[in-house]
């Protein structure tokens, strides 16, 4: 039987569209000497190049919090190759990374609007047992306004996940970057599944709070005292935008049904075949 070329043309638009429906854009926010997110203590924030297929700014302060007390705003340290640490405690040394030894330091990461998953992180240098929780924001508003960060009780004093829902964070991932690989960059995915239930505008990486999270990795070690890295890198996938742009696609429905556009042209390809036989019958 042949096959008309009215079919041919059908499928093969349809097999092209399929093939250049765009997938997810994961971009790497490189906080280290050189990378794109090197900018200066001054502005802390960044510019992704490609601003239509990425969530396209991001900002970044440091905080610390002494055993119990309310967070503050602390600087971020410039760390060269190793990427940027902070200093919550008015020394530069030895505290020049990020850690808990006497105070819960975190990096607040805003994509400004944009909602994105955090899906890996890089330390350029790592020390002790180099645990790493990952918070994303889900309560309403902005964490720097309503409840501002400066209000949020240290974290480590929230010994179960209600707690630290209380606060408006909900813990996602925590990884053990001494599991890895014992050369710099120490890389770590985040076992974070890349859907809009998980992604958020607002996102916390900081040294170890005290509850392991369902994504740690094998042999975590729960100490809230000797965790030191300094970050190189982030990875974070967009998935949804209202800042900037778009992402390069929406995630794709959860139930996995094509997008009209593909229907439509799945359609057209089968109505031709239709038609195809019909000749074929008459001839």
């Amino acid at each position: 039987m042949k096959t008309s070329k009215f079919v041919l043309i059908g499928l093969g638009v349809v097999c092209s569209t399929l093939a250049a429906l765009p997938a997810l854009a994961q971009t790497t926010y490189s906080f280290a000497t050189g990378g794109n997110c090197d900018a200066p203590n001054a502005t802390n924030s960044c510019t992704v190049a490609g601003s239509a297929t990425v969530a396209d700014t991001l900002r970044f302060s440091g905080w610390g919090a002494p055993t119990g007390a309310n967070f503050i705003a602390a600087t971020i340290t410039e760390q060269g190759t190793s990427g940027i640490g902070i200093n919550s405690d008015g020394n530069t040394d030895p505290n020049h990374a990020i850690d808990n030894n006497g105070r819960l330091e975190s990096l607040l990461l805003n994509f400004e609007g944009n909602k994105v998953v955090l899906t890996g992180l890089t330390a350029g240098w790592r020390s002790g047992d180099s645990d790493v929780s990952i918070l994303a924001w889900v309560g309403t508003g902005d964490p720097n306004a309503a409840p501002d960060m400066a209000n949020i009780i240290d974290l480590r004093t929230k010994t179960t996940e209600a707690q630290i829902l209380s606060t408006g964070w909900k813990l996602m991932s925590t990884r053990d970057l001494d599991q890895v690989d014992g050369t710099a960059p120490h890389y770590s995915d985040t076992n974070i599944a890349v859907n809009a239930t998980n992604a958020s505008s607002w996102w916390l990486v900081s040294s170890y709070i005290g509850i392991a999270g369902s994504n740690a990795n094998s042999g975590f070690t729960h100490d809230t005292t000797s965790d030191y890295f300094k970050l190189a890198n982030v990875k974070a996938t967009c998935v949804s935008a209202t800042h900037g742009g778009a992402c390069n696609t929406d995630p794709p429905p959860p139930n996995g049904t094509p997008e009209p556009a593909t229907l439509a042209l799945v359609g057209l390809a089968l109505a031709g075949a239709g038609i195809s036989r019909r000749k074929l019958r008459k001839a």
